[in-house]
């Protein structure tokens, strides 16, 4: 079993919905959406933020700034199915629509809709699934930690049986 956190961990009602700006049109001809606009301290504060007492269980510090797409996802497909003990992730739809579930460790449950106009934090500690609501569904990920495909222990990604196993420890 997953060991409890010792601090309080985030819940569904802490995920907040990014809305972008624009478009606005560029020297080159092109569209310029801001995805996403916050303020220095808030992005350390908030954002970035990691638990000390987590941290000292990772073989190395990956703490870090990564983005990683998704993408050619066919409607219906579900992906992701996972939680995170230090990450943070900032996603997006860039192309088509997708539903963002997420589940809290006290068992509530919130879904939002990723499209061009809105994105979603997700705190490290909430389970989160995404289905493509169309063909060729493509997402846009920005996360707090390093990885490193070699070594598991960069992976910061966690299975749904064992996010149960952690909502039985809140349910004593």
């Amino acid at each position: 079993m997953p060991d409890k956190p010792t601090f309080p961990v985030a819940s569904v009602d802490d995920i907040q919905i990014l809305e972008s700006n624009g478009p606005w049109n560029t020297k080159s001809g092109g569209q310029l959406t801001a995805l996403f606009n916050l303020p220095m301290p808030q992005m350390l504060e908030k954002y970035f933020h990691y638990e000390p007492s987590e941290l000292e269980k990772l073989s190395f510090d990956t703490r870090g700034l990564r983005s990683y797409q998704v993408s050619g996802i066919a409607k219906g497909s579900i992906g992701a199915n996972e939680w995170h003990r230090n990450r943070n992730e900032l996603v997006f739809a860039l192309q088509s629509t997708a539903t963002w579930t997420c589940e809290d460790v006290y068992g509530r449950k919130k879904a939002f809709t990723l499209d061009g106009t809105h994105g979603a934090w997700t705190p490290p500690f909430i389970f989160h699934t995404y289905q493509a609501q169309s063909d060729n569904t493509q997402l846009l990920v920005i996360a707090s930690t390093l990885f490193v495909p070699d070594d598991p222990s960069t992976h910061d990604s966690y299975s749904e049986e064992m996010f149960r196993e952690l909502q039985k420890a809140y349910a004593d």
